[in-house]
């Protein structure tokens, strides 16, 4: 299994905004974030991003983020074979 990166986040984020028509600037306004916050996040560069903005921000697009307890062995976490 692969776990999802940061810069796929970003750009489904960025889909589905698009998606529900809404501005950087009016989805930022709604989530209570600065838009230089979004535009990093959704071009995959929000390394340190806190769980609650982004949450916020998914709120925002009915969206949600699911955590799964899953085995570690055979993930893989950009690229390398966690052990």
């Amino acid at each position: 299994m692969t776990l999802m990166k940061l810069t796929e986040l970003g750009q489904i984020i960025l889909a589905n905004r698009e998606a529900h028509g809404l501005t950087q600037k009016i989805l930022a306004d709604r989530a209570g974030v600065s838009r230089y916050t979004l535009i990093k996040l959704e071009n995959g560069q929000a390394n340190d991003i806190q769980f609650k903005i982004l949450s916020a921000i998914l709120s925002e697009l009915h969206m949600t983020l699911t955590v799964t307890d899953i085995p570690v062995s055979g993930i893989t976490v950009l690229g390398d074979q966690m052990k």
